[in-house]
């Protein structure tokens, strides 16, 4: 089984899409299912069905520089409050993904002894996740 390094993975934004530079750390892109209770009363088993689909919240860290386009881009996002196409991809795996986020975090300051960060947050929306 081949094993990847998650060093090489990207953020892209924006539509065209361009990488965000300086990515210190980025969290899983996918969607979750709430479990319903159909249980009856008599069942000796629980009973469940699967209820609506919820995009991931993909948290994202980066070393902030003011003057980078794409790290503004992040901000601008934030401010606006619309939905915005993000991607992730990973060209050595043959892994590019595709979804469209609000960005519901959007954070930057410095530990005294760090780097200046961005901290943002991504909340998948509908359609979710894709494959590109």
């Amino acid at each position: 089984m081949t094993k990847y390094a998650g060093r090489e993975l990207v953020l892209l934004v924006g539509s065209p899409a361009v990488e965000v530079g300086q990515l210190t750390s980025l969290g899983n892109a996918g969607s979750s299912r709430n479990l319903i209770d159909a249980s009856a009363y008599g069942d000796d088993w629980m009973d469940y069905v699967v209820g609506q689909q919820d995009g991931s919240e993909v948290d994202v860290e980066i070393a902030y520089d003011p003057a980078d386009t794409e790290h503004t881009a992040i901000i601008a996002a934030y401010d606006a409050g619309t939905s915005t196409n993000f991607e992730m991809q990973l060209a050595a795996a043959d892994f590019h993904i595709g979804f469209p986020a609000l960005v519901t975090k959007c954070e930057r300051g410095a530990p005294r002894d760090g780097l200046l960060t961005l901290a943002a947050t991504l909340k998948i929306l509908n359609p979710g996740v894709t494959d590109l």
